[in-house]
């Protein structure tokens, strides 16, 4: 299957883009085509240890900065309700970063720029299986978009509207059940 940009993601020269990961000082690093994105999310929360939470960092106005949102506490159900309810805005968005994590355990799964993810979990059979059901495979060197820019041809992140809401969105829509911003 060929590699899927998110709708937020261009990198024009970033050819033979396929999923992959490395495992390195106890963390999975790689890079993920959208379409496998929810799927590794909820796989994620099934394997992380209750509480989890849920994190989304969203570029400040003006600045190379993010603020970073928080909703603590969470039961996997929640976080599979995040997910239902806001994870095509979340995968599509160029501009935010998001992810889960344990409040329990040190686990947390985290969506960066350019569709590159980062797995930190105690249970590494567990998550490579995974990775590999989604055929996501092992590589020394997982490709990354970033390794095609040139002065010429770079790449650019963009935010995404869906159905009216954005990821700004987000933060206001779940602060009512405890999401805050982290200072």
């Amino acid at each position: 299957m060929a590699f899927q940009f998110c709708q937020g993601v261009s990198a024009p020269a970033a050819k033979d883009i396929e999923s992959g990961y490395k495992f390195k000082d106890g963390s999975f690093t790689g890079i993920i085509s959208a379409e496998l994105m929810a799927d590794l999310a909820d796989g994620f929360i099934e394997l992380a240890d209750e509480p989890v939470f849920f994190l989304l960092e969203l570029p400040r106005e003006d600045s190379e900065e993010y603020d970073v949102y928080y909703l603590d506490n969470c039961t996997k159900a929640v976080a599979r309700a995040i997910m239902k309810r806001y994870g095509e805005l979340l995968i599509q968005d160029g501009l935010s970063r998001f992810g889960f994590g344990s409040n329990k355990t040190e686990e947390e799964l985290y969506f960066m720029d350019y569709q590159e993810f980062m797995l930190y979990t105690p249970k590494k059979d567990k998550a490579e299986m995974l990775l590999k059901k989604l055929g996501i495979s092992k590589t020394d060197t997982p490709c990354s978009m970033w390794d095609s820019f040139t002065d010429e041809q770079q790449g650019s992140l963009s935010a995404v509207e869906l159905e009216g809401e954005t990821v700004f969105d987000i933060p206001e829509a779940l602060e009512e059940v405890g999401m805050y911003l982290a200072e």
